[in-house]
């Protein structure tokens, strides 16, 4: 079965910035949690009849991720990374429906159920990330651990995952000057590190294209948390990268405009799978499932082996435009009309394609 899209809400007035999904242990309903400029909302996927969101936090949200049962964001005026607990956070919503009802908007159908008292009681801030413009999360799987790094004004933060208390605990904060805009923020994990590297560009020889040739290597812009460490690279240019994406411990792929690479952890192709698959859209978001990559652009989506570059999915609308908002666990989208593009928007779960790696 090829890949369709599931549409859960239609005409969502929110100005969304991203989304990931959850099961609420107690119930086993599985919520969508978006992250918009008016706040953070949810809604319940088990019960779509009831075109309900409802308010969860009054903060801007501009980045989400879930940990067990811990909501990370990048959220208010000063784009600081919190820590929510999402189990007290429902536990504190049931209560007050049960003193307050509903106080509804009908007319773009949110619910707004939050009591300001108490509405930062089950929210940690995390010290010193206030600015926080970029978050990653990658998990090493020699070691089972699970980091956390952003992106702030003096440098960098990280986290790591603590077990016993459900939390993500500070590391180190890593002094460094980053670029400027970043496009490219991700965590990569070698055998021989017990922190990762973060690579925060491409690089290519010097050349009039923007694309190297297929058989050339590529150079990562690395800065290493031990240290702080970054390694110039005098004799090449920076790359018009879209996305970097670690696909197991020596495969890496690269998002160009029109083009993923795929090589090695020292930039030189893949010997394994194709070294190259291409695209006649401008890629937007990639993302990795065990055989095949998805890239997203405007009006759609496309699957290719990595094998052999040939098409494993397809889905084109013209008359939409399509935003990834989140592909952790599940992959949420949105739409607009291409006509009217300050429309209220659709929002979509990507279901039917193989599950990701």
């Amino acid at each position: 079965m090829g890949a369709c899209f599931s549409k859960v809400f239609n005409g969502c007035p929110l100005k969304l910035h991203c989304a990931v999904t959850w099961v609420l242990p107690k119930t086993r309903d599985q919520y969508l949690i978006l992250g918009a400029e008016e706040g953070v909302y949810t809604l319940n996927l088990n019960e779509l009849h009831e075109d309900t969101m409802e308010k969860l936090l009054p903060q801007r949200c501009t980045w989400l991720y879930v940990m067990n049962n811990v909501l990370m964001s990048v959220s208010g005026k000063s784009s600081q990374l919190y820590s929510h607990s999402l189990a007290l956070l429902f536990d504190q919503r049931r209560h007050l429906q049960k003193r307050q009802g509903h106080l509804s908007l009908s007319t773009n159908r949110l619910t707004d159920r939050i009591n300001p008292s108490r509405k930062f009681a089950v929210s940690v801030k995390i010290p010193d990330t206030k600015g926080c413009r970029r978050c990653s999360v990658v998990r090493n799987p020699y070691t089972d651990s699970t980091f956390l790094c952003g992106a702030v004004p003096s440098g960098l933060v990280l986290l790591l995952w603590y077990e016993p208390l459900q939390k993500f605990m500070q590391l180190k904060h890593i002094a460094v000057c980053l670029p400027e805009p970043l496009p490219i923020f991700e965590l990569l994990v070698l055998e021989s590190d017990e922190l990762p590297q973060v690579c925060v560009g491409v690089r290519g020889c010097v050349t009039d294209s923007q694309t190297p040739p297929p058989n050339q290597q590529v150079k990562f812009d690395i800065i290493h948390l031990n240290n702080a460490a970054s390694v110039p690279y005098p004799d090449s240019v920076p790359l018009k990268a879209v996305q970097v994406t670690q696909l197991d411990r020596d495969t890496v792929l690269i998002a160009l405009e029109k083009t993923v690479k795929i090589v090695n952890m020292q930039g030189f192709p893949s010997k394994d799978l194709s070294s190259e698959l291409t695209f006649d859209f401008t890629i937007e978001t990639l993302v990795c499932l065990q055989d095949s990559v998805l890239a997203f652009g405007k009006h759609g989506l496309r699957g290719r082996s990595l094998h052999n570059n040939e098409i494993t999915q397809e889905i084109v609308d013209e008359s939409r435009v399509f935003r990834v908002l989140g592909t952790n666990r599940d992959i949420v989208l949105q739409s607009t009309p291409t006509v009217t593009p300050s429309a209220t928007s659709n929002l979509y779960i990507l279901t039917g394609h193989e599950s990701s790696y």
